[in-house]
């Protein structure tokens, strides 16, 4: 069995540290085993493709967001990662990923009505 030990995990850049330095600014504390580290690693990994596909439909100007597999897999990724911090991390990760709804039922999501009201 794999000893867990505590990370600090920085959602803008994707760095995993076992200890922050003052270059860093990790977002989250999580404590995971080196295979659940490296679960949340290849997750940064998917989103980082997920991004660049993002920035080649960008190019495209006449492709709407809400209509982009793209956007929605960027998305789907994000919420993976939150997901997976979500598991590992300590009460005050935990927290302010239920504050920011990121996890929340995506079939309760509603279109803005000024998006609506374009169709």
């Amino acid at each position: 069995m794999e000893a867990k030990e505590t990370y600090f995990v920085d959602i803008s850049s994707g760095d995993i540290l076992q200890d922050p330095n003052q270059n860093a600014s990790p977002s989250f504390r999580i404590v995971a085993t080196p295979t659940e580290v490296n679960e949340l690693k290849i997750l940064f990994n998917d989103n980082y493709d997920d991004d660049m596909s993002t920035m080649r439909r960008a190019q495209v100007p006449f492709r709407q967001y809400h209509n982009s597999p793209e956007d929605e897999h960027y998305d789907q990724s994000m919420r993976n990662i939150y997901l997976k911090i979500y598991m590992l991390g300590d009460e005050e990760a935990r927290r302010h990923i239920q504050k920011i709804g990121v996890l929340e039922n995506d079939s309760d999501y509603h279109v803005r009505e000024d998006i609506e009201n374009l169709k």
